[in-house]
């Protein structure tokens, strides 16, 4: 998957969503991944996992942990994942200045009132499970080959 598709489908899923829980988003992500060839799938996620890693720093994580998302590994990887949902622009402008964040106070960008998206790790993997009929090692498999 290339990274126009990926933002396209994360901007997609923005304007999918009907309220402003952002949860929502997270639903249409996995029905619109699973109309993708399973390499698309598989680089849907390698480019989360990218684009999370690039904004990985500590004054992200300081930023995290003012928004009460920094204090532990799985709290953090949700709020990185979060600041990727929110779109390609929102994402450049926190990745050049991560205390634009604290900037925001739209409430449909955040999830239930927290700057936080889980859901956005398990995407792709559960668009391929239902896709396939796999399990969890077929995963593990398609993530190894590629």
């Amino acid at each position: 998957m290339n990274k126009e598709t990926f933002w396209n489908i994360i901007e997609g899923s923005i304007q999918e969503k009907d309220s402003i829980d952002k949860n929502e988003q997270g639903d249409y992500l996995l029905d619109i991944l699973k109309q993708y060839s399973i390499d698309d799938i598989v680089g849907f996620h390698k480019l989360v996992v990218e684009y999370r890693e690039q904004i990985n720093t500590p004054f992200m994580r300081d930023i995290a942990y003012m928004m009460k998302f920094g204090d532990n590994d799985h709290a953090y990887e949700g709020f990185l994942n979060w600041v990727i949902a929110l779109g390609e622009a929102h994402y450049q402008r926190a990745k050049e200045s991560p205390s634009y964040l604290l900037t925001l106070d739209d409430p449909k960008l955040f999830v239930v009132s927290q700057a936080y998206f889980p859901d956005l790790s398990l995407t792709a993997v559960a668009s391929y499970l239902e896709k396939t009929d796999n399990d969890i090692s077929d995963w593990e498999d398609e993530l190894n080959k590629r």
